[in-house]
């Protein structure tokens, strides 16, 4: 097995409307892709089927509990023969890009790697526009914005396993130590970011049905458009089955009211608290 070879790792529930630019953007780059499905009521679970990969490894899970979550992302790492595996949400769009960055490293540095660390824009209304960086940042390895590790080195990482509750699981080494506690050093930043659309609407069914143990995220914002040395990723623009959701609809009138009232007063809240 070449230690550039890539696994990707999926959980997916009612994310029918982005669903297929996320398996469709790390696609050409995978070797393998698991997807485990917790419920999905919407059309993911039709838009997964459609695709016609020997890649593709789908599959249902109940989930009861909250320790669930951490169970099936164990499981996925069992399964993986690949040094490497790389967790990519339903509502996540890399650019190709970034994809071929992040090939780079593996092929290049992997070896020395025990992860990478991915940017990321956190989609406000529409896939043009994104929440400031200062709002809710992560602190990883003594930096801080929309950062969050994506892609693990298996083989560097001695008896990795996944604990915790939802959301909060991480993955952790033979000793216990959460892997986000290693050293900085065996950790690449990428200069790409992806597209997260956590805060869009993500089914079809509605902006906020029910996600994974009801975690709604819809969110009304301002935010920040892209400028223009900024592109999407470009399969927004391909062409996709009549099936899945166009995404390029812009933000509506109604929700660009709601933001220029809502936005002020939580960036009041968020100077308080």
């Amino acid at each position: 097995m070449k230690n550039n070879q890539l696994t990707v790792h999926m959980m997916v529930k009612n994310e029918d409307r982005f669903i297929w630019y996320s398996i469709s953007s790390v696609l050409p780059y995978a070797d393998r892709i698991f997807i485990a499905d917790t419920g999905s009521t919407d059309n993911t679970i039709k838009i997964i089927k459609s695709f016609n990969s020997k890649k593709i490894e789908f599959y249902e899970r109940e989930v009861r509990d909250v320790i669930d979550i951490a169970r099936i992302r164990e499981e996925q790492v069992d399964k993986t023969t690949t040094d490497w595996f790389w967790v990519v949400d339903g509502d996540e769009i890399y650019p190709s890009f970034l994809c071929e960055e992040i090939k780079n490293v593996i092929t290049t540095k992997g070896e020395t790697l025990e992860g990478i660390v991915v940017g990321r824009y956190d989609l406000l209304g529409d896939i043009y526009h994104f929440q400031n960086p200062d709002v809710g940042p992560y602190h990883l390895f003594g930096k801080k914005g929309h950062i969050v590790v994506r892609l693990i080195n298996k083989k560097n990482i001695n008896g990795i396993r996944v604990s915790g509750s939802y959301p909060y699981e991480g993955y952790y080494d033979k000793s216990g130590r959460e892997i986000i506690h290693h050293s900085p050093h065996l950790f690449y930043f990428t200069t790409g970011k992806l597209w997260h659309a956590m805060y869009l609407k993500r089914s079809s069914s509605g902006a906020n049905i029910q996600t994974t143990f009801h975690r709604n995220k819809y969110k009304i914002e301002w935010g920040r458009s892209f400028p223009d040395t900024v592109k999407i990723p470009d399969i927004f623009n391909q062409k996709h089955p009549t099936f899945v959701s166009d995404v390029h609809t812009k933000r509506s009138t109604v929700y660009t009211i709601e933001s220029a009232i809502l936005t002020p007063v939580k960036m009041v809240k968020r100077m308080i608290f």
